[in-house]
C-alpha cells in the first residue's frame, strides 16, 4: 500500500515530490474526489479550486468523482485502469459520510493494491485512526463518524506554530504529525517518512 499524505495538494514543493515519487506525470491516470470540499463550500465550486487547475494542467490525465452522484453505491469499475485516487480537502465528517454511503471504503483495499492513494488536507486526515483532530478544530460530531484507518497516526494539516498550545491542549490521541502547507507523509509498506521538518505529538 502507497499513501502520499499531504498538508496542501497544490503547493510546489508538494507536486514536485509527488512527481518525483509516483516517476512523472506524463499518462498518469488520476480519479479526484473533491466530494470534502462540497461539505465546506457552494456545491461544485471545487470546479474553480487551486487543486483542480493544477491537476488539469499537470498533463496527467484527470477523472472526477463526486459521490454524492452515487448515492446507490460506487463500482468497482470506475476505478479500473486509473493509478492514483486523490481525495481533496474540505470537511472530513462529511467526506467520511459519502465515503460510507457508497461503499468507497470497502473497496479501498482492494484498489490500493495497485493504486497510489494521494491525500491533500481532509483527504489525509481522514487515512488516520479517527476524526477527532476535525472534532476538536473544525467539525462538531466528526469524530461519530469512523475514518478509514489506514495509518496508526493523526495528520493536522495546514500547521502553524501559534496553533501548538491549543493543539496540545485538546489533541487525545496516540500520535500526531503537525503538517506545513508544502509538507507530506510517505507511507509505504508500513514504512512512515516525513517530507519536511517532522513536528510530533506524542501521548503515552
Amino acid at each position: 500500500m502507497k499513501l502520499f499524505l499531504a498538508s496542501e495538494g497544490c503547493d510546489p514543493k508538494t507536486t514536485n515530490k509527488l512527481e518525483e515519487y509516483i516517476g512523472g506525470f506524463s499518462e498518469k491516470k488520476v480519479i479526484y474526489i473533491p466530494t470534502a470540499r462540497n461539505g465546506e463550500n457552494p456545491f461544485n465550486t471545487w470546479q474553480d479550486s487551486d487543486t483542480w487547475k493544477f491537476l488539469n494542467s499537470s498533463g496527467m490525465d484527470i477523472s472526477s468523482l463526486q459521490l454524492e452522484d452515487y448515492k446507490s453505491g460506487v463500482n468497482f469499475k470506475l476505478f479500473e485502469g486509473k493509478d492514483i485516487i486523490w481525495i481533496t480537502g474540505g470537511a472530513c465528517g462529511y467526506l467520511m459520510y459519502w465515503i460510507r454511503r457508497v461503499g468507497l471504503d470497502l473497496l479501498l483495499p482492494k484498489l490500493l493494491e495497485k493504486m497510489i492513494y494521494v491525500g491533500s488536507s481532509a483527504g489525509s486526515m481522514i487515512t488516520g485512526p479517527n476524526l477527532e483532530v476535525a472534532e476538536n478544530f473544525s467539525e462538531r460530531g466528526a469524530h461519530f463518524i469512523p475514518s478509514l484507518k489506514l495509518v496508526d497516526f493523526d495528520i493536522f494539516p495546514h500547521y502553524d506554530e501559534n496553533m501548538l498550545k491549543k493543539i496540545k491542549q485538546n489533541y487525545k490521541g496516540k500520535k500526531l504529525y503537525l503538517l506545513k502547507n508544502g509538507e507530506e507523509i510517505i507511507v509505504e509498506d508500513g514504512k512512515v517518512e516525513v517530507i519536511g521538518e517532522e513536528r510530533m505529538i506524542q501521548n503515552v
